[in-house]
């Protein structure tokens, strides 16, 4: 007697994805936003979420929300970070590198994905 397993597999996003997804603060959904994938909510469990942060409200905190929490079933994957354009990089960077929260799962990928590819636009924009 055979017996068959199937396995169900998901696709766990890298840290840098850029997403859109809700926004909740206070309980409320404010909208769909865009968000860029810290990292798993929980590293032990992939389908409990992701940690976003909401980079089109601002540098990233806990304060006005930007920061939070998404479910797997509520991402539409957008692309990477080293899709976005110069300016939007150099943004990133500024905001990204001035808040500490190096405890956070996946934040030095965020940002040595953020630094690294708008190193290599301005490389590019000079010609060298």
């Amino acid at each position: 007697m055979t017996v068959a397993t199937a396995s169900a597999t998901q696709t766990v996003l890298e840290p840098g994805t850029v997403v859109r997804t809700p926004r909740y603060d206070e309980g409320k959904n404010t909208g769909l936003r865009k968000a860029i994938v810290l990292g798993l909510w929980n590293e032990d469990a992939p389908k409990d979420g992701y940690k976003v942060w909401f980079y089109t409200l601002g540098a990233p905190s806990f304060a006005p929300r930007t920061l939070g929490m998404a479910f797997c079933g509520e991402l539409t994957t957008l692309g990477t970070v080293e899709e976005m354009s110069e300016r939007t990089l150099l943004r990133l960077y500024l905001q990204i590198r001035d808040y500490n929260f190096r405890s956070l799962a996946g934040y030095g990928a965020v940002e040595h994905r953020i630094q690294k590819a708008g190193l290599r636009l301005r490389a590019l924009r000079r010609g060298q």
